[in-house]
């Protein structure tokens, strides 16, 4: 009877940590998913653009971003990535900015700040680790939904021991843009969990 009580018990939690997502929480889910295959075909275009380049000899340090580059990039974005849209195209800019600042502040550093990792699946590790990484079916998928801004959270499976309050958290932000959801980031570890 015990054996029979804990497996409901655990039963029921599972479903309650992986409630079911409504329609258009599961079409964000599913956007960024396909962006994630989208790269994986495309990943050799993608890290075409040289979107910095060294300035010393051999292309060491201090580095600068390449603004003409940059434009053709954000012109790809718009023409043949779906998936993302002018919220994305901002955040990238931004991104870039405060790069540039930081290549600026620290001209001898080694490491480009801000592409020294996959930017756009947001690890070390190659596009094929990372697509199981974000989509194995033992992650928990929350999606917030405000107007017309959205965040996918994701809570990365528990290894044998952990507990709830071990999981890690993933965001990728999301803006409905001409009636669509679209990503406005890549995404990113979560800061500091959500209380």
């Amino acid at each position: 009877m015990k054996t029979f009580i804990s497996f409901i018990s655990f039963l029921i939690l599972s479903l309650i940590g992986n409630a079911q997502l409504s329609k258009e929480q599961e079409s964000i889910k599913k956007t960024f998913f396909n962006f994630l295959r989208f790269y994986q075909k495309n990943e050799v275009k993608f890290n075409s653009f040289r979107l910095y380049k060294g300035t010393g000899a051999e292309n060491s340090p201090p580095y600068k971003i390449q603004w003409k580059e940059a434009e053709r990039y954000f012109s790809y974005l718009r023409t043949s990535v779906p998936f993302v849209g002018e919220a994305y195209i901002k955040a990238e800019r931004a991104h870039f900015k405060y790069n540039d600042s930081c290549f600026k502040a620290d001209p001898s550093e080694e490491m480009p700040a801000g592409f020294d990792y996959d930017r756009w699946a947001g690890g070390q590790e190659s596009i094929d680790y990372s697509i199981k990484w974000y989509t194995s079916p033992h992650n928990t998928y929350e999606v917030i939904i405000n107007g017309d801004r959205a965040l996918l959270r994701i809570g990365s499976e528990l290894w044998e021991g952990a507990t709830e309050k071990n999981r890690s958290w993933s965001t990728v932000p999301f803006v409905k843009e001409k009636g669509k959801w679209k990503m406005a980031d890549n995404i990113y570890p979560e800061e500091a969990p959500i209380q």
